[in-house]
């Protein structure tokens, strides 16, 4: 039982003993934990092994999966190595943490309960910790904090109230979120009908926050402003601003914004984007 010499990740630039047969390695292309096959076999779960991936004489976890082991050898106190056991935290941290990034091991987080302004009275599910929440007939994003932390910016996190678990961001207060969002989750991107709109909404309401993105982002990926209606991004908003328009009168009432022309992706997002944390696990 000896250390890797080589990885599956690439040439190995750094590798600690963090416990007996356990290593952290950060090579070329990625980074995680590792251990000697024949020893996880006997301290982990079926369930973690088949989260790792076998070579040679050892098993790898990458820097998302590596959650797993760490949380299972955590409650074993198998790990040694003060500062990664001062990273992980303690193995209730990890299991929080670990909902994020391996769901299929942890579970997926709690759905909320209520909002700031009360009972739910509408739920849409996105994805794992993000919800469209309607409460006393207004509707707001909720974002688990777990993921306002690893996927938002500060800027974003500043905008919203927190209650329990998540942040909530009402439909007029959504823009941020949902442009930085919308670059790691694909359900978020779907959400999005006018990246014209989002555009110019961000341009409108946050020219402060535009003006900082493009001075610390390389051009192709600046925000540009957009001939386009404010605040009206997502089907929800669209359908908000339909039902106003028609309460009057009672009568069908065109909005007039067409939503059959999708504008082409903002610039700072990729079509084929796709989720990434933000490897706040890595050695």
């Amino acid at each position: 039982m000896s250390k890797p010499e080589s990885s599956i990740w690439g040439n190995i630039l750094t590798c600690i003993e963090i416990g007996l047969h356990i290593y952290g390695i950060i090579a070329e292309k990625n980074s995680g934990v590792v251990l000697d096959a024949d020893y996880a076999k006997e301290a982990l779960s079926e369930q973690a092994l088949q989260a790792g991936e076998v070579h040679g004489d050892h098993i790898y976890f990458d820097d998302v999966k590596s959650v797993i082991p760490a949380y299972e050898l955590l409650q074993q106190d198998a790990i040694t190595d003060p500062e990664f056991k001062e990273h992980c935290g303690s193995p209730e941290q990890l299991a929080e943490e670990g909902k994020f990034f391996a769901p299929e091991y942890f579970g997926e987080f709690s759905a909320p309960s209520a909002t700031p302004w009360g009972e739910i009275t509408g739920n849409r599910f996105l994805h794992n910790g993000l919800y469209m929440l309607e409460s006393r007939g207004e509707w707001q994003l909720a974002v688990h904090q777990t993921i306002a932390e690893h996927c938002l910016s500060e800027s974003a996190q500043q905008l919203a109230p927190g209650y329990g678990d998540y942040l909530y961001y009402p439909l007029d207060a959504c823009a941020i979120p949902i442009y930085e969002l919308s670059a790691s989750h694909p359900a978020i991107a779907e959400q999005i009908i006018s990246d014209d709109s989002l555009s110019h909404t961000l341009c409108e309401d946050y020219p402060a926050y535009v003006a900082m993105h493009n001075l610390h982002t390389d051009e192709w990926s600046h925000i540009h402003d957009c001939a386009a209606p404010k605040s009206l991004f997502l089907q929800i908003q669209l359908d908000q601003a339909a039902a106003a328009e028609e309460e009057p009168s009672h009568r069908h009432i065109q909005v007039p914004y067409e939503t059959d022309k999708i504008a082409a992706p903002l610039q700072a997002r990729e079509p084929d984007d796709f989720f990434e944390p933000t490897g706040e696990l890595e050695l």
